[in-house]
């Protein structure tokens, strides 16, 4: 426990310098939270037999943020969408790889290639101040609600929510998490005072209050595909955390909803 509480504030501390530092060091967390990812994911399925294609995914990763930054949202799409095609070809001129090499080679560039793109849009698509709200919304709602889970489901777990899927969750800890996020969203009203924020106080305690549901699907999912593999953690690259997706899989799940959210009280 101790263990994961230093890591835990090691990791706040960074996510605060780069969210007020923002500019490269923002970019850079990004490009590099999103290697590791991409990392993490393709451990997983070698450990099933399935060998992606991982190049266009790593130079995609690597490089998105600085496009968006130099050359615009366009350039972006349109360098993911080479990033795909490559991935494509490579699939059929690689005789060594089979179809479903391919399909999950196609799937990273979804999850969690494209969620990533929403998590920077969420910090670079808007004005500062909306930004940084958006941003805040997006990575501790989700956190909070994982906060209160599993609080929550320690202290007053009794029902199962999901055996199949997570052993440990309970219908109690899920009840916990929503509150969580919609507790973030009633402080988030506040603490975007510090930055100038102004989005309207109703929307960030019912976005709250929904990514305290659907972080436990990003959780949920990112179970499933552990317990599919048949490992505990994507990696031990975060003592007392596991890995990078490990951190990030309600965040993913989040983040779109933010951005769309947010583009709308824009």
């Amino acid at each position: 426990m101790k263990t994961r509480v230093i890591v835990g504030v090691l990791l706040v501390a960074l996510l605060l310098a780069c969210l007020v530092v923002g500019g490269y060091l923002m970019i850079g967390f990004i490009s590099v939270i999103s290697v590791l990812a991409i990392h993490e994911l393709s451990k997983v399925f070698a450990a099933k037999g399935w060998n992606p294609i991982l190049i266009p995914a790593y130079c995609f990763a690597a490089v998105f943020g600085l496009v968006n930054h130099f050359f615009g949202l366009a350039w972006v799409a349109a360098l993911y969408c080479c990033a795909v095609l490559a991935t494509m070809i490579i699939s059929v001129l690689d005789s060594k790889r089979s179809a479903g090499d391919g399909v999950i080679s196609l799937f990273l560039f979804l999850y969690p290639i494209l969620l990533l793109v929403t998590v920077l849009l969420n910090y670079f698509a808007f004005p500062r101040s909306l930004a940084l709200t958006a941003s805040a919304m997006a990575w501790a709602a989700p956190s909070f609600a994982d906060m209160f889970a599993y609080f929550g489901g320690s202290l007053f777990g009794k029902h199962k929510l999901c055996p199949a899927i997570s052993p440990k969750k309970t219908v109690e800890g899920s009840v916990a998490a929503i509150l969580g996020g919609m507790i973030f969203g009633v402080l988030l009203i506040w603490l975007q005072r510090l930055w100038g924020g102004t989005a309207n106080p109703l929307a960030l305690v019912l976005t709250g209050t929904i990514l305290g549901i659907l972080a436990q699907f990003g959780d949920l999912f990112a179970s499933k595909l552990k317990r599919w593999a048949e490992i505990k953690d994507f990696s031990a690259l975060l003592p007392g955390h596991g890995g990078v997706m490990d951190r990030i899989d309600s965040i993913l799940i989040s983040s779109p909803l933010v951005l769309v959210i947010f583009t709308i009280l824009q």
